[in-house]
C-alpha cells in the first residue's frame, strides 16, 4: 500500500513521522545512539531483514539522520554515524521510552534503563515548561498554527463596539490576512477552516478556524438580538469560507465580499 506523503503537511508530527515515522527507522536511530555503526551490528540488533534494515539505512542517510562514513579502525566496511539532526533525535525518543515504561510495562518487570554516564543513576522525567518556566499538563497546552501572532486575531468583545461593527471587522481582518503577502507573495488561507492544501507550500493559514469563527459570530448575533443566530453564524461562516478558499486560488480577496456581508446582516437585522 501506498504511503500518503506528509513531507509538506503543517503539522511538525506528521512531518517528523514522514521523515523517521516507521518502528526501523526509530529502532535503528536508538541503536545508533547507543554506538551501534555498521550494517552487521544494526542487523544483529534489530533481527530484520537485509532488504528492510538497507532500505531503511538509505532513507535515513537521504533524509540526513545518518551519514556513511569509512570505517573508523581503516576497514573496507562502511559505517553509519548520526549528523547532528539525527542526534537531535534523543530527545524524543526519551520521551516515548519514558512513555513505554509508564504505559506498557508491569510493576517490577525487567527493562532497559537510560542513565546518566556520570553518575549511573536514571534520566530525570521530561516536562513540559511553559515559556515563563511554569510546569505544564497536557490539559493545559493546544495546538495552534504557528503565523497566528501575525495575524489580527478577533476583535474585542469588551469594547464599546456594536455586534455590527465587530463582524465587519471580522471582515476587515480577514481581508487583509488573505492580502498579507509573504516574502514569497503567498496568502494567507483558509481563514475559516483547518485545512492546508500540501499542494500550495507557500500557502499559510490565518487564525479564524471555522468552530472558533462560529462561535464569534453566534454570540454577536445573539448580542444583537437575531431571531436564529446560528442560521447567520453558518451563512457567514460559509461566506467567509469561500472567500478563502477564492483567495487561494485566485491570488487575491475577492472585492464583493463587502458588500455580501452587509445584506447578509441586513437580512438578520443587524444594521
Amino acid at each position: 500500500m501506498r504511503k500518503t506523503d506528509l513531507s509538506g503537511a503543517c503539522c511538525p508530527i506528521a512531518r517528523s513521522l514522514s521523515d523517521i515515522g516507521d518502528w526501523w527507522s526509530l529502532l535503528i536511530v536508538r541503536d545508533a545512539l547507543s554506538g551501534l555503526t555498521r550494517f552487521s551490528e544494526f542487523q544483529r540488533s534489530l533481527g530484520c531483514a537485509k532488504n528492510i534494515l538497507s532500505a531503511r539505512l538509505v532513507k535515513l542517510v537521504e533524509r540526513n539522520v545518518l551519514t556513511v562514513a569509512p570505517a573508523s579502525d581503516g576497514s573496507a566496511y562502511t559505517e553509519y554515524r548520526l549528523t547532528e539532526k539525527g542526534k537531535a533525535l534523543r530527545v524524543p525518543l526519551v520521551a516515548l521510552r519514558q512513555w513505554g515504561e509508564d504505559q506498557l510495562f508491569d510493576a517490577g518487570e525487567e527493562r532497559l534503563s537510560l542513565v546518566d554516564k556520570r553518575d549511573g543513576l536514571p534520566v530525570a522525567r521530561l516536562e513540559l515548561h511553559a515559556h515563563d518556566g511554569r510546569i505544564l499538563s497536557p490539559d493545559d497546552v493546544e495546538t495552534r498554527n504557528c503565523n497566528e501572532m501575525a495575524v489580527q486575531a478577533f476583535p474585542d468583545e469588551t469594547d464599546d463596539a456594536t455586534p455590527r461593527e465587530r463582524l465587519l471587522r471580522v471582515f476587515e481582518a480577514q481581508r487583509d490576512s488573505c492580502e498579507a503577502p509573504e516574502s514569497s507573495g503567498g496568502f494567507f488561507a483558509n481563514i475559516a477552516t483547518e485545512f492546508r492544501d500540501p499542494s500550495h507550500p507557500e500557502v499559510r493559514q490565518a487564525c479564524f478556524h471555522k468552530d472558533q469563527l462560529h462561535d464569534y459570530v453566534y454570540r454577536q448575533a445573539e448580542r444583537a438580538g437575531v431571531r436564529e443566530p446560528e442560521a447567520l453564524a453558518e451563512q457567514l461562516v460559509m461566506l467567509y469560507t469561500g472567500a478563502a478558499d477564492y483567495a487561494l486560488l485566485a491570488g487575491r480577496y475577492p472585492d464583493s465580499v463587502r458588500k455580501a456581508v452587509d445584506v447578509l446582516l441586513a437580512t438578520h437585522g443587524i444594521g
